[in-house]
């Protein structure tokens, strides 16, 4: 068995694990009830937000990837970047989509002429990972602030630091970044010197960040607001500076790679922080259902995409850019 299907198992084993403990604790009945009188209006206008999020998600890619030579238009991003959320669905973890969004990004990119497949490659694996890398930090600094400036909600203190730390490590990162560039230099990662000189693209050009910055504020700022909403959906009335908190700590803490996609970590997490506000257990799983309902739906445009695209495979795409990066 290789090592990267003993990583699913475990990850799948970890999801089923904590939805089977979290169900078994459940009053199926009353969940039953709750879902049956979900008000499906606000869960419409959710989805909306949610998609014109992403929308603006992928206008923040195109800006990262300006400086690095692609020339693609913004309609190019919005594509990859709905193919790269179908990809995510199906995916053991959100590296799925970005694989895919490497690999539309440098095949179908318009780059600079005469560049070889394997350096656009890796031009757009860095647009990808910097997209990557700012959406988390804003995350992390939104929950982070909204933490120190609402105190009075009891999350407990280990939370708390954990989320001060990684907004500041976040923040350490862009201030080394320079001294990053250097040392991929001499250590000749992917390239090198080349890479360098993209990353100092970032670092000289603050126009590109804070623009990418402010994006990812009104992005997020949107998927909280889709918190209220999918609350009032169950009927639950969630304090917006309360949404402030759940939904950065969901998003970042989610995200990490122990279960299958956030399967679990994140039904777990809105039943805990919920749970602090008083809201029942079952409307805190049926309010998490409901956002994972809203993905899904959102995932799937995503594959409309793909399909009428005719687009290869993932398993394909998986295994062309693992091909450039040995080659």
């Amino acid at each position: 068995m290789s090592r990267s299907t003993l990583a699913f198992l475990l990850k799948t084993l970890v999801s089923l694990g904590i939805l089977s403990f979290l169900l078994y604790r459940m009053d199926m009945a009353q969940l039953l009830r709750v879902l049956s009188s979900v008000r499906l209006s606000y869960v419409v206008v959710a989805l909306a937000g949610y998609v014109l999020g992403q929308i603006l998600c992928s206008i923040r890619w195109s800006l990262l990837a300006r400086p690095l030579g692609f020339k693609n238009p913004v309609r190019d991003f919005a594509v990859f970047y709905f193919i790269g959320m179908f990809f995510n669905l199906f995916a053991p973890s959100t590296v799925g989509g970005d694989v895919g969004r490497v690999f539309y990004l440098a095949r179908g990119g318009n780059k600079t002429a005469g560049q070889a497949v394997k350096e656009s490659t890796i031009s757009a694996l860095i647009s990808v990972l910097a997209d990557r890398i700012i959406g988390f930090a804003v995350l992390a600094w939104i929950g982070a602030a909204a933490l120190a400036l609402f105190p009075a909600y009891p999350i407990p203190s280990i939370v708390r630091y954990l989320t001060y730390g990684l907004a500041l490590a976040f923040l350490g990162g862009w201030m080394l970044l320079p001294l990053i560039g250097w040392f991929l230099e001499r250590k000749e990662i992917f390239g090198g010197r080349n890479l360098r000189t993209q990353l100092d693209n970032y670092w000289k050009d603050r126009r590109i960040v804070v623009a990418t910055i402010v994006l990812s504020l009104v992005a997020h700022t949107i998927q909280i607001w889709m918190q209220i909403l999918l609350g009032r959906a169950v009927n639950i009335e969630i304090p917006w500076s309360y949404s402030f908190i759940i939904y950065p700590l969901i998003g970042t803490f989610s995200a990490l790679p122990v279960s299958l996609n956030g399967i679990g970590l994140r039904e777990g997490g809105y039943l805990f922080l919920l749970r602090l506000i008083d809201v029942s257990s079952e409307k805190a799983i049926a309010f998490s259902l409901l956002w994972f309902l809203i993905v899904a739906l959102d995932s799937l445009i995503g594959g409309i995409v793909f399909i009428v695209r005719k687009s290869p495979r993932p398993s394909a795409i998986a295994s062309d850019i693992i091909k450039d990066r040995s080659g």
